[in-house]
């Protein structure tokens, strides 16, 4: 039985996304102990971010179990094919990795924000 979207989106936010590499080479647009406003994060790129949330869940459920018998050299490997394919996904739904690692940035301080890109992701738009 496949695990919810919800607890699996959560669970990814919680624990930072795979995408930590990725991620922190986005240049920040903002200081980084600040995420943007809640307010001021559109319907629509909570939409694209939530659906990209949605797909590197996936990402990530493909490339768990390959990763628990992999050597350091092929978990390397791995890992960047893993993030690679992330970014595809984000940049599939219309959103840059900064626009991404801002929403999920926010998502962690702000329930309200969370709840929408969790729901968003549940939709999978």
């Amino acid at each position: 039985m496949r695990p919810s979207i919800h607890l699996v989106a959560g669970l990814t936010l919680a624990a930072g996304l795979a995408l930590a590499p990725v991620m922190a080479s986005a240049q920040p647009t903002q200081a980084p102990n600040s995420p943007p406003v809640a307010a001021s994060i559109p319907d629509a790129t909570i939409g694209k971010a939530g659906a990209a949330l949605h797909d590197i869940v996936g990402v990530q459920e493909k490339y768990q179990g390959k990763m628990a018998g992999a050597s350091p050299e092929q978990k390397q490997g791995l890992s960047e094919q893993a993030n690679a394919e992330a970014v595809q996904a984000i940049q599939s739904h219309g959103i840059s990795v900064q626009e991404y690692s801002n929403v999920v940035r926010t998502a962690r301080n702000d329930p309200q924000v969370k709840q929408r890109l969790l729901d968003a992701a549940q939709r999978g738009q």
